[in-house]
């Protein structure tokens, strides 16, 4: 049985069945339930002072992706569950399966799709799930 479950968040419209279908599975598992959100791509890019523009949209997608397992863990609170809340930044992909392997994680649970471009594009399963499903080295969940 899974002791350490990741649930991978971001702030897509399926952040929501995620994060409860991550809770539901560690309440009957009896695991604890680490929530990683990653901030990447052109979000991290540094920006000055002449571009207010990508400032205040860098800092619109950290507050929003902390709102997202901010949801999740007063969830986890109200069905007393345990849930830590962890951030990183880079390659969504990547650091999903880094933390995973740092951490000895024994389950990954994450959407099919999040807010890349398979997510509007009719795409089963998006480029992340792709990637951590081939080359975690635990069992991975995808949600649909």
């Amino acid at each position: 049985m899974p002791n350490k479950i990741l649930v991978a968040l971001d702030n897509s419209s399926y952040a929501d069945k995620v994060a409860n279908y991550a809770l539901d599975v560690a309440a009957k598992m009896g695991g604890i339930l680490l929530g990683l959100g990653v901030i990447e791509g052109d979000y991290l890019q540094e920006c000055s002072e002449d571009d207010q523009f990508a400032c205040m949209t860098r800092d619109f997608w950290r507050g929003s992706f902390k709102d997202t397992l901010n949801k999740c863990h007063k969830l986890a609170e109200e069905r007393q569950q345990y849930f830590k809340i962890y951030e990183a930044e880079g390659n969504a992909a990547e650091e999903i399966l880094k933390f995973a392997e740092k951490e000895e994680i024994d389950l990954i649970i994450l959407g099919h799709l999040g807010k890349g471009a398979a997510a509007g594009g009719g795409f089963p399963i998006g480029s992340v799930a792709q990637k951590v499903s081939a080359f975690s080295k635990c069992p991975v969940l995808i949600v649909k």
